[in-house]
């Protein structure tokens, strides 16, 4: 009965410890890439594609990990974009000069201008005829310096207006850069006016700016620059954003109602409703969720549009949020007016990855692996892995993802798949030996039973009946501990027929 009781245990002992075992990196992770670098550098940075964010099972990426060739992790900091802390920007009116189409290899101020001592413009000159002007030179005077300059607002005085423009910026008038680009819209459709007046600029700290009007020259009320008080210019966030394009969103049970999803934990912060038929205006909403039994949360609304003027289509901008890791989209449409009509909608999703900071301080090739929803984020801060480092982390790129499996004849079992067949075996060893002590159990109460029934046929108390059974398997092979039933039975049946004699 103890080597029973010792074996179940046993049993019991290993089945919960390989349960509660943790795993190695091939357990957890699903998917692995290869980390391309050069040779001799300690740390290391690397943008993450969309490939790691789409293999990743957890929102904030708590399943990656670095490993180098022996299979060790390596330390590694993750740098998420976030907006830096500002006020609220402040609106200030620009003077701006409508210019006749500029003279190619100029080197001063434009025509019908001048520039004062301190930078300032003034016209000398009537300003153009309406044929002759595709060009407006603004003074953003010295409040350029003291901020970041994020927008033009351009209020239009036409009562329709669809067209492009170009922005560039200069500190001296001769050398210009791309500064930003927009489509503006003012038109009344299906009883609404729609009005997009605003230019996103990259908030380089330029002194003049120029408006190349593209189709046609609109009649401009007034313009608004928007300046925001930071002391250190950040550059645009749509230069480091990346797009996933092509997203189809499929009509719900409901009409107006749109569904679609990410794929994987991106960041999403900006989206583009591309509308399958022009000439539509429809108000919307849209909502997200983290998965199928979560509620949906209003994440943004707007008014969509395309409509055609011409050569010209505008639609509306993009819509801006917080970020937003939920893979699952809903877009409500007002149906009031049509909809979006026949066609699908499409969608693209854009974010600003993340950075991966690690030390490579083992040997090459070093690996990214991703993928475990159990998983718990291994990240430090930076400064933290950067502990009296005094180089400058060198730049790694994420290569293809590599397969896990080896050759087929050669292919051991996967080690899921190894734990599951040894917990099995515990599993079924431990009821084994369990239907083994309680067949032991039947066979002493029926050893009990046949001695109660004896004693009771030759007219004796079931009490004086005594069965001896075997302890274990051991003892049940040893002549002198068989069970022996019956035997105070014949001691009291002897003792009687003596009485008698």
């Amino acid at each position: 009965m103890k080597r029973v009781l010792k074996v179940i245990g046993w049993s019991c002992a290993f089945v919960f410890a390989w349960a509660s075992a943790p795993s190695s990196a091939a357990d957890h992770f699903a998917e692995r890439f290869a980390l391309q670098l050069d040779n001799g550098a300690a740390y290391y940075s690397v943008t993450l594609p969309a490939a790691v964010y789409a293999a990743s099972q957890r929102s904030d990426l708590g399943d990656l990990r670095v490993f180098d060739s022996a299979g060790e992790a390596m330390p590694y900091s993750l740098e998420i974009p976030r907006d830096a802390a500002r006020g609220a920007p402040t609106l200030r009116p620009v003077n701006w000069f409508p210019l006749p189409p500029a003279v190619p290899g100029a080197s001063s101020a434009p025509f019908g201008v001048a520039m004062a001592a301190d930078g300032s413009l003034r016209a000398t000159a009537a300003p153009p005829a309406r044929g002759q002007h595709d060009t407006d030179l603004i003074d953003a005077g010295r409040v350029s310096r003291a901020g970041r300059v994020s927008a033009l607002l351009v209020h239009l005085r036409d009562d329709n207006y669809q067209g492009r423009v170009t922005v560039e910026a200069s500190d001296d008038l001769r050398h210009w850069q791309p500064a930003g680009d927009a489509q503006l819209l003012k038109v009344n459709a299906n009883g609404s006016a729609l009005s997009q007046d605003r230019i996103e600029l990259d908030g380089a700290p330029a002194r003049y700016l120029r408006l190349h009007w593209l189709d046609g020259t609109p009649y401009v009320e007034s313009i608004d620059m928007e300046v925001q008080a930071v002391a250190v210019h950040a550059p645009r966030a749509d230069a480091q954003r990346t797009w996933g394009e092509g997203i189809v969103a499929h009509a719900g049970p409901k009409p107006g109602e749109y569904f679609f999803a990410t794929g994987g934990p991106y960041p999403v912060d900006r989206l583009r409703l591309n509308l399958p038929q022009p000439d539509t205006v429809a108000p919307a909403v849209v909502y997200s969720r983290a998965g199928l039994e979560a509620p949906w949360r209003e994440v943004s609304s707007a008014t969509l549009f395309r409509l055609h003027n011409g050569t010209v289509e505008q639609s509306n901008p993009s819509l801006s949020f917080a970020p937003d890791t939920d893979r699952q989209w809903r877009v409500v449409v007002d149906t009031h007016n049509g909809g979006l009509g026949n066609g699908v909608l499409t969608v693209a999703a854009g974010w600003r990855p993340a950075t991966l900071l690690f030390a490579a301080r083992g040997a090459a090739p070093f690996t990214l692996s991703v993928g475990s929803a159990a998983a718990v984020s291994a990240a430090v801060s930076r400064d933290e892995l950067l502990t009296g480092a005094s180089s400058v982390a060198a730049t790694a790129r994420v290569g293809d993802a590599l397969s896990f499996a080896l050759d087929a004849d050669a292919q051991p079992a996967p080690p899921d798949a190894r734990r599951r067949y040894l917990i099995w075996a515990a599993l079924l060893l431990a009821v084994g030996s369990l239907a083994a002590l309680g067949w032991r159990l039947a066979r002493g109460a029926r050893a009990q039973a046949r001695g109660a029934n004896g004693a009771m046929a030759n007219g004796l108390p079931v009490e004086s009946a005594v069965v001896s059974a075997p302890a274990d398997d051991a003892d049940a092979t040893r002549p002198d501990t068989n069970v022996n039933v019956n035997v105070n039975v014949n001691a009291n049946a002897n003792a009687k027929g003596n009485g008698k004699t």
